[in-house]
């Protein structure tokens, strides 16, 4: 049955019922954790992002007699991320509108359903493109800025940095060579746990681990029932988090796993969306603690070394889901307004960035 051929009844239902007429409301769960992260630079046109190759202005020891140095080694590269933007339409019928003047609630009601298809069609595009935008008019998809092939083959541009000539600027990569399950010579683990376990570490900066790895649900299953069917004979069940365990959700090696719709499949990515700086959560040592110094974190303050993650996103900060005024073709009765936003993603440090994939295009189901 076509969609026009129900409208009519879906306009009848209440208004909590009518809005389940929408059956594939999905929640993409990159899009919304980057937002939840509050991980998000304001820009008006384009914003330029440093990047520092090396630590500025090495030190020197002296002593008695020896000379000062003269100049400050230092090492400065910048990338510039712009704004992309999406416009999403809402059409209204006149002559509908005519025919139930007198009839406010049934009005509304035309109003509600066409502002709702509106609002999920554009979070639909925008959760669609933070992995697969292309660049351009699109936003710089995740599966264009992190690429899934060895550090030495990756040759995307992103923020106008060619990685093919720009070693420093490529994300990592580990590739399962042998079926998830299967047991890897000298250990007692899988295969897929070691990759995972080779992934985080690679992508771990100092104190500062991946907060989120993100899959299929193929290949959350998998990493879940391994967890479980390793942990069972030891795994005792003495308060609510331990019962939460592999019913809930999951940590693993401190980062959080979780699945999007979006995300190719037989890849897992680890991302750095909010801070993990505390040794302390990796040591398990309450006595092992840090923090920032105050002088670093004062002159970073409102700047961009203030922001939560290494990857997150930029938007303009007047132009967030914003009504564009309606206007109506001449000699047509259908009246049309617009949403726009402004959306697009920005990595200052793609090296702390990483993906695991198969060299067959199945190992990671394989448990």
């Amino acid at each position: 049955m076509a969609y026009s051929e129900v409208e009519d009844l879906i306009l009848e239902l209440p208004r909590r019922v009518r809005m389940l007429a929408l059956q594939t409301l999905t929640k993409n769960y990159l899009f919304y954790r980057m937002r939840q992260a509050n991980s998000m630079l304001q820009c008006h046109t384009k914003v330029e992002i440093p990047f520092y190759i090396s630590a500025p202005n090495l030190g020197k020891w002296i002593t008695y007699g020896d000379k000062l140095p003269d100049t400050s080694s230092r090492s400065l590269a910048r990338g510039e991320v712009t704004n992309r933007y999406l416009v999403v339409p809402i059409g209204v019928d006149q002559l509908r509108q005519m025919e139930n003047e007198g009839n406010p609630e049934r009005i509304v009601q035309d109003l509600e359903l066409a502002g709702l298809e509106a609002a999920w069609a554009m979070r639909r595009n925008l959760a669609s493109a933070t992995w697969n935008g292309t660049g351009g008019r699109e936003p710089d998809g995740l599966t264009t800025i992190i690429e899934a092939a060895a550090p030495g083959s990756q040759t995307a541009t992103v923020m106008g940095v060619d990685k093919s000539s720009k070693a420093w600027f490529r994300n990592k990569y580990v590739q399962l060579t042998n079926n998830f399950g299967h047991i890897a010579a000298g250990t007692s683990l899988p295969a897929g746990f070691i990759a995972l376990l080779s992934l985080i570490r690679q992508t771990t900066v100092t104190t500062q681990r991946p907060s989120d790895l993100i899959t299929t649900q193929d290949v959350f299953e998998t990493i879940k029932r391994g967890m479980l069917e390793i942990s069972s004979p030891m795994h005792m069940i003495t308060d609510n988090n331990s019962a939460q365990f592999g019913f809930e959700a999951f940590k693993f090696a401190g980062s959080y796993v979780a699945w999007d719709p979006q995300c190719p499949t037989d890849r897992v990515y680890s991302l750095h969306l909010s801070d993990s700086f505390d040794p302390g959560r990796a040591t398990n040592d309450p006595r092992d603690g840090a923090k920032f110094d105050t002088d670093l974190e004062d002159i970073g303050a409102k700047g961009i070394f203030d922001l939560n993650a290494s990857l997150g996103i930029v938007g303009h900060p007047k132009i967030q889901f914003r009504k564009i005024a309606a206007r109506r073709p001449y000699r047509e009765l259908a009246e049309t307004s617009w949403i726009i936003t402004s959306h697009n993603l920005y990595v200052t440090r793609l090296s702390d960035q990483g993906v695991a994939s198969s060299d067959n295009g199945s190992r990671w189901s394989t448990w």
